[in-house]
């Protein structure tokens, strides 16, 4: 392990070890919020990110942090973080990403139970992440879902019914002994033409691609913290900017209530036996009030800081269900809360601006729009998801980073030969 921030080890030792956390945060502003949540109630939370860059390392709630080494030399990443976790004297792992949750449920007992693991079970994991099976326990327990097959399957029997515009994502995406995985979130046919060209890219692994009838609406997210076979505290929100627009990441989001939504979140969690928490993924149409479902994302969805700011502390409350389930309270859940990832929004506009490809159906704002839309959102109605007037250097850590990367999305916009060509 490569130390980014030291301990202070003489400051540990009045700290109970079930009070003591590794969190497995990664370099973005989920794991910050992460953090934030358990050391703002007490908590004594170490950092491991992807690099000294990460915005976790550099919040004044960090009581230490680490890198993973990746050298020639070094050794896995579960050994790593087993001797970590010993060296620190942790009471629990608590991950972000899908990659991590993998290698600690194949490994689980390598830390319990002396370090607990926060991590689903192994066969709820396989069930939550492999889409053909969702599909199939949606219309068993009659959750609406898209009608689709699998793209081998399709490339077999022809459309079979299935109707244009549709998506195509990667079914078993945690699957190891999958073949591979699609190089897009989603991808979209709207004519034959286009489905073709989408079925030679992912050829060589068509049984591992779901393809479905595609519905209108936007992205809504619902993160649930099940505890006991019973939904403990659920909160809600809809994606209003993504980055790419076709479909990628929620980077600007707000709080809502749907309870047909949510009531079907829970049905389903309880049909695969889940503890803790999971994020479960609708597309859902303001218009007519319909829904689908898409996925299940087995760990904190990426607008954890909005789901955090707006009332639901996640993973505190994730933390007391293991360790203090007597004390855990609901608070109240701010509805029409706003935020965004600043450079995310950013990409937003550029790929706006730059007529990226949006999913089928969706409107493209015009230049003054896009523009004035972003600018807007600098106003105190829209919170930033990483700026906390108390903790604000991971903010300009994570604008640093931003500045380099978004250079390249400038050029771009005004022309410059080199890229102008990339994006058509």
């Amino acid at each position: 392990m490569q130390v980014i921030r030291r301990p202070r080890f003489r400051e540990l030792k009045s700290v109970p070890r079930s009070r003591r956390v590794l969190a497995l945060c990664g370099d973005s502003q989920v794991g910050l919020w992460m953090l934030r949540s358990l050391a703002m109630n007490g908590l004594t939370v170490f950092a491991v990110c992807n690099t000294a860059r990460g915005q976790s390392a550099h919040s004044r709630y960090c009581s230490g942090a680490w890198a993973l080494d990746r050298g020639p030399d070094a050794g896995p990443p579960v050994d790593q973080i087993e001797a970590l976790a010993r060296q620190l004297e942790v009471g629990s792992v608590m991950p972000i990403a899908e990659s991590y949750h993998t290698t600690l449920i194949q490994r689980r007992d390598r830390f319990e139970p002396d370090i607990h693991v926060f991590s689903p079970s192994a066969e709820a994991f396989a069930k939550a992440t492999d889409k053909d099976y969702m599909h199939a326990l949606c219309i068993k327990l009659g959750v609406p879902v898209a009608k689709g097959t699998t793209l081998d399957r399709l490339m077999e029997a022809g459309c079979n019914g299935l109707k244009f515009p549709l998506v195509m994502r990667t079914s078993r995406q945690n699957d190891p002994d999958a073949n591979g995985r699609a190089p897009w979130k989603a991808g979209y046919a709207e004519d034959p033409t286009q489905l073709d060209k989408l079925c030679r890219s992912v050829q060589g692994f068509a049984d591992n691609v779901i393809v479905q009838e595609y519905h209108p609406g936007a992205e809504d997210h619902v993160q649930v913290l099940m505890h006991r076979g019973e939904a403990f505290m659920v909160g809600e929100y809809i994606g209003e900017h993504h980055s790419p627009l076709a479909g990628g990441v929620t980077v600007q989001r707000v709080t809502c209530r749907h309870e047909p939504v949510i009531r079907d979140a829970v049905r389903l969690l309880q049909a695969l036996n889940w503890e803790g928490i999971a994020g479960v993924q609708f597309h859902y149409d303001p218009l007519t009030d319909k829904y689908i479902f898409l996925e299940i994302n087995p760990r904190f969805v990426g607008g954890l800081p909005t789901l955090v700011m707006a009332g639901f502390d996640a993973p505190f409350l994730l933390w007391q269900s293991h360790f203090e389930p007597e004390k855990m309270r609901r608070p109240r859940y701010r509805l029409g809360l706003r935020t965004r990832m600043l450079g995310g929004d950013a990409n937003w506009m550029f790929g706006m601006l730059r007529g990226d490809q949006l999913p089928p159906g969706q409107k493209r704002l015009g230049r003054i729009s896009t523009v004035a839309r972003f600018l807007w959102n600098f106003g105190p109605w829209t919170k930033d998801d990483s700026f906390v007037l108390g903790d604000p250097k991971p903010f300009f850590v994570d604008c640093l980073q931003m500045t380099k990367r978004l250079r390249s999305e400038f050029t771009d916009i005004i022309g410059d030969a080199r890229t102008q060509d990339i994006q058509r």
